[in-house]
Parts: structure tokens; sequence; C-alpha cells
């Protein structure tokens, strides 16, 4: 069954700057910038104001509205990353020992 429509809303933080142009989303803070594309995905993602981002999908069906949510959890992500940044680890395991590198 169809749901005629779903959105979520994002609200920015402080400090930020987002912006929205054809599904690609570009994130400003005091770490870098960061730039990712949703093209992929049949959402409509537009802002409102300099503070709220809409994440929206009409006529959709179960699938196709958990894009909705993991779109909006995906930009949230990109906020914590242009403002606390993130550290990646990296382990080898041979024969079940981890090695560290």
């Amino acid at each position: 069954m169809k749901i005629i429509n779903t959105f979520q809303i994002v609200k920015v933080p402080e400090g930020i700057d987002c912006s929205v142009k054809s599904r690609v989303v570009v994130v400003k803070g005091k770490r870098g910038t960061l730039t990712k594309s949703f093209k992929h995905l049949a959402v409509d993602i537009s802002m409102s104001d300099k503070e709220t981002l809409r994440v929206e999908k009409w006529f959709g069906k179960r699938k196709e509205l958990a894009a909705v949510r993991t779109v909006c959890s995906h930009i949230t992500n990109m906020f914590k990353g242009v403002t606390y940044g993130y550290k990646y680890k990296m382990r080898a395991v041979y024969a079940h020992f981890p090695i560290n590198i």
C-alpha cells in the first residue's frame, strides 16, 4: 500500500552552514566541508530557511519510505563530522588473532 506523503525535518545546529542543490547536500563547519549526493534516491530535499532541512517522499511504499529516515541519519552524521570529527581505527585479523596496525 502506498502512503501519500511522508516527511522528516532535520534541524541545522548553530555554527554549521548547510546547502542543498538537486539532492546534493553540502555541510560546512569548523572542521571542514562534507559533500554527499543523494541522487540515487527518489526523495525531495529542500530547505525552507537556514535552520531547517526537509526530506520528503511522495507516494512511497514501505521500503521506499525507509529512505527518508536514512537520508536524515546521513545528514545528522555529516553535522557531527564537521563539528567533532571522526577517528578511524584499522585492525587486521589473521588466523583468528587480531593484529594492531
